[in-house]
Parts: structure tokens; sequence; C-alpha cells
């Protein structure tokens, strides 16, 4: 499957957003997730799929000063 993340084209095998998180080595509580436009909350990060020409956009939190 391919998708865009982050305006990049990947092909993978990822069925969930949790799981795209989890092979990126990503937090899913320190980044937030939009989905073809929309903010996705994070509590459905593990129950919603992605398909085939989605759009993700990845926002992660980082500590600085």
């Amino acid at each position: 499957m391919e998708v865009i993340i982050n305006g990049n084209n990947e092909a993978g095998d990822f069925s969930t957003v949790i799981e795209l998180l989890n092979r990126r080595g990503l937090d899913p509580k320190l980044v937030v997730v939009e989905l073809n436009g929309k903010i996705l909350p994070s509590a459905d990060f593990s129950t919603t799929t992605l398909k085939e020409g989605d759009t993700v956009e990845i926002v992660q939190f980082v500590a600085g000063g």
C-alpha cells in the first residue's frame, strides 16, 4: 500500500495509524496526526485503518528551551 506521509509517498504495510507510528518509533502521546485533512483524536489511532492513497501528516512535540 502507498500513502503520503508528511508530503512524501511511502510504501508499506501500515494497517492502522498506531502501527504506522510504532514502525516510525514515535510515541503516540507526543504526536498529532492529521488524516486526509482532519485531526485524528489519539483515542482513534488504534482503530483507524489506513487506505491506499491516504494523506497523513504527523507533527511531533519536542521539548526545548
